[in-house]
């Protein structure tokens, strides 16, 4: 029955992707209508984020993920943004880091990365990033663990998160948003957090 399930909301939300998905044409990425407007910060942290993932408004809910750690990284000239997509997304461990030359006072900063190219901007409490995914290979990784975190962290039908994972296999699109107003207390390992 769960794989019938299963499978009835991955043709239901493959049959739709027309409408709801994004498509990316190799272009450039924008910011996704975030307009800059303040200076990105130069200074190195690791902060709590969300990822979000373009969907129809029926689905923009179940589309927002948390993000425990978000590190955004600066040497010199260079940032380094790094975090882990969420399982409750893709299904397991999937890292991401994208780098990028930031010029004091800049408001954009295009980051790159294996099979990823990113836009940021910044308010004075965020930075968000719109990133657009090449190759990422088979996703979700496990739609079991979709399901499994749905149930654990989302009060929304469990379908619901299954289809946002489904668009985000077959294009992989998003925003991660990051909180500068929560950073996250790094205790080299003595398992801290907020």
């Amino acid at each position: 029955m769960r794989r019938f399930f299963v499978s009835t909301v991955v043709a239901i939300v493959a049959s739709s992707l027309g409408v709801m998905g994004c498509s990316s044409d190799g272009g450039s990425p924008t910011t996704g209508g975030l307009e800059p407007r303040d200076p990105l910060p130069t200074t190195t942290g690791i902060y709590a984020g969300r990822y979000r993932v373009p969907t129809d408004a029926g689905l923009a809910n179940a589309a927002s993920y948390l993000v425990d750690t978000v590190d955004w990284t600066v040497v010199g000239d260079v940032v380094t943004l790094h975090y882990d997509l969420p399982d409750g997304l893709v299904g397991g461990k999937l890292p991401i880091t994208l780098s990028g030359s930031l010029v004091p006072g800049a408001t954009t900063l295009t980051l790159t990365g294996p099979e990823v190219t990113g836009s940021c901007v910044a308010t004075p409490t965020s930075i968000t990033c719109h990133e657009i995914f090449g190759d990422l290979g088979p996703l979700p990784i496990s739609m079991a663990i979709v399901e499994q975190v749905a149930a654990r962290d989302y009060p929304g039908p469990v379908a619901d998160r299954v289809a946002v994972a489904v668009v985000f296999g077959s294009d992989p699109i998003g925003f991660v948003d990051i909180d500068l107003q929560a950073p996250v207390i790094d205790d080299h390992g003595g398992g801290g957090g907020l």
